[in-house]
This record gives C-alpha cells, sequence and structure tokens, in this order.
C-alpha cells in the first residue's frame, strides 16, 4: 500500500457546530503555508453554557475537550482502520492531534467524530450484530449527562492542494434536550407572597420508577440509535437547589419566588439530555413548594402526567416523542391552589426557534 505523505497537510478539522442557542460567531484563522485555514460558523444562539457543547466548549482546555474521531481506510473492497478514537484538540490557531496519519494515495477514508471526546469510547456493534466493520459507539446518559454531537464524513480522499485538504465536520445534536423554568401567578407574588421550592422530580408511571431508557447505541455513520429497552435502568431523576449535577441529581438556578426573583430555571450545567425516544405511558413531572404570605403558610407537593400535557383528552393514543437535536422546556406555573397548577410545554430545535408550542 502507498502512502502520500501529508508533509504539509495537517489533517484538520473544519467545524460547523449547527443547532446552539445564542448570538451567530464566525472564527477565521490564518497560518503559514505548511498549515491551512480554519474556519468554523456556529448558527445563531450560540450558547457557551457549559452543559451545550459548542465550539467554545471543544476549544477548551478540560479532558474531554475537542472531540474524537475514528478512520477508516477502503480499497479494493477492504477495510483498515487509519485512526481509532484520536484525540483532536484546538491548539490556539488550528486544530490538531498527536498521531500523524497518512493519506493513502489509492482508495477512500470514512471519518467518523464525536464529543465530547472520551477515551475509552470504541466502535462497536449494538446488540445481535456482528458487523466486522461497526459504527456504533455505546452510550449511556446518566454515567455521562453531557450533550453528545457527532459527525461524519465519508469517501474522503487525499488532497491534491493545501487548499482543499481539509476534512470538514457538522456536528449534530444526538440527543433530546429537556430543561423547565417555574413562575407563579403574578397577583400571588404582588401580594407579598414568598414561594420556596423544594425539589422538581420527574419519573415514570409511578414516583418508584423511572421515566427514560438512559442506554442505547449510536451510529455514528447516519446518527440513528437503537435503544435499550430496559425498566430496571430507568433513573428517577431530581432538581433541588443545592443538586450535585452527577447526572441524577440536579440543579435548580434558585430556591425563592418573590418579588426579586420571578422565575426559577434548571441551572445552565443541569438539562437532562435524553437518548430519543417515545413516550407511551404516563410520566410525572412533580414540584415541591411552600407557599408563605403574612402568617399563612402551606407546603405543595403537585405533578402533572406530561402525556396528558402534550396531547388533548380527545386524543385516542396519545404519545410523547423526544426527537433529536429538539429542546423540550416545561413551564410550571404555580398558584397558591394546587388545582390551579399548570404546565404548558414549548419544543423547538436548539438554536432554530420555536417549531411546536403545546
Amino acid at each position: 500500500m502507498k502512502f502520500l505523505r501529508l508533509a504539509f497537510y495537517v489533517l484538520i478539522a473544519q467545524l460547523v457546530l449547527s443547532g446552539c442557542a445564542g448570538e451567530g460567531v464566525e472564527e477565521t484563522s490564518s497560518s503559514s503555508s505548511s498549515e491551512i485555514n480554519f474556519d468554523a460558523y456556529l448558527g445563531r444562539n450560540a450558547s457557551t453554557r457549559s452543559s451545550v457543547t459548542d465550539i467554545t466548549s471543544l476549544k477548551g482546555k478540560e479532558f474531554n475537550s475537542g472531540f474524537g474521531v475514528f478512520a477508516r481506510y477502503k480499497h479494493n473492497g477492504a477495510i483498515s482502520s487509519l485512526m481509532d478514537n484520536e484525540h483532536v484538540t484546538w491548539k490556539g490557531d488550528r486544530w490538531g492531534y498527536t498521531n500523524t496519519r497518512y493519506w493513502p494515495n489509492e482508495g477512500s477514508v470514512d471519518f467518523y467524530a464525536f464529543a465530547p471526546r472520551v477515551e475509552s469510547v470504541k466502535l462497536v456493534n449494538k446488540p445481535n450484530e456482528n458487523n466486522p466493520n461497526p459504527t456504533y459507539i455505546e452510550f449511556t446518559s446518566s454515567k455521562s449527562p453531557v450533550d453528545l454531537v457527532w459527525g461524519v464524513q465519508t469517501g474522503q480522499q487525499a488532497p491534491t492542494s493545501s487548499t482543499d485538504s481539509k476534512v470538514n465536520f457538522q456536528f449534530k445534536h444526538a440527543l433530546a434536550r429537556l430543561g423547565f423554568d417555574i413562575t407563579a401567578n403574578q397577583k400571588l407574588v404582588e401580594n407579598g407572597a414568598v414561594i420556596n421550592v423544594e425539589e422538581v422530580k420527574l419519573y415514570g408511571y409511578s414516583d418508584d420508577k423511572g421515566a427514560f431508557d438512559i442506554r442505547g447505541y449510536l451510529n455514528l455513520e447516519n446518527g440513528e440509535w437503537f435503544r435499550s429497552e430496559d425498566e430496571s435502568t430507568r433513573t428517577i431523576y431530581t432538581w433541588t437547589p443545592t443538586g450535585a449535577e452527577d447526572g441524577i441529581n440536579y440543579k435548580l438556578s434558585a430556591s425563592q419566588l418573590d418579588h426579586t426573583c420571578k422565575k426559577i430555571e434548571n441551572a445552565p450545567n443541569s438539562y437532562l439530555c435524553i437518548i430519543p425516544q417515545v413516550k407511551y405511558n404516563p410520566f410525572y413531572l412533580q414540584i415541591t413548594y411552600t407557599v408563605k404570605q403574612g402568617t399563612f403558610e402551606e407546603k405543595v407537593t403537585v405533578s402533572k402526567d406530561l402525556i396528558k400535557v402534550r396531547n388533548p383528552p380527545e386524543v385516542s393514543n396519545p404519545s410523547f416523542p423526544f426527537e433529536q437535536g429538539k429542546a423540550y422546556v416545561f413551564h410550571l406555573i404555580l398558584s397558591l391552589d394546587p388545582i390551579n397548577f399548570n404546565i404548558t410545554t414549548t419544543v423547538g430545535s436548539w438554536g432554530v426557534g420555536v417549531v411546536n408550542n403545546k
């Protein structure tokens, strides 16, 4: 096998990271003839929250910043590994990696990328499959509470000049994202009421059961998921003012609603990222809070079946789909009377605006 050494064409990834929340940002870095120009564009509403994988987090200095790359060389029906979870990181003015690879002068190369990068990740088969060249990675959401993104470039061939020697990845969100905000009846707050939020809880058809399957296999070739359906692994999630943000226990942005704080949200690092799936059975969002007004004080715990929040009563087979790349925001509106507790839902693509509102 002959190889054309990339003496001056270091393998660089041009990142186009779509679907995050903030302002549109363009970044360009120029370099000497031994390097290559890098262009990255973030869609409008680009976020810098560390819980969201964006250009800022990819360029960071954390152990899992950057992205992992797998590469497969294909020629005359044979397939061999060229890169195995190679760690690509930002070098200040370019993307680079440690173990320099070479372009073959024949055949083509398929590249698969994911972020945040985890050293132990390998390409594996999904259950009941025995492909000699698998393209899946295994993922457990409760162990890795991150915004997983993926990118692919197939059929890449040796460059003919320095201007076309880049490998271009357009990263996409692999998961669905769940968040919420909490407000109160405005008249209640204006009349001097103080509401202390103790806990928000997300659970399945009973309060000792989890709602979501947490383990699956993401195909880096096309972004499709194989989800492991296992009720025993489903997790109950909670948000409290002092949550540990460990993948199960999350944190609220504040604990008290009053005339100075009119909204409580999940903290910036406390979004719930979910493997895409459709819920058919009841699952609940529950909140426990205390209302104080003068000498009056009452502790309240109320919950709503989110299947019913999503679907009007006349729907015969209600469901709640959590789709890849979509952000789901639940709006909890508190009242002195628990009967008047209300939840609405906004569903939108990350950074593309609202596409559905129920």
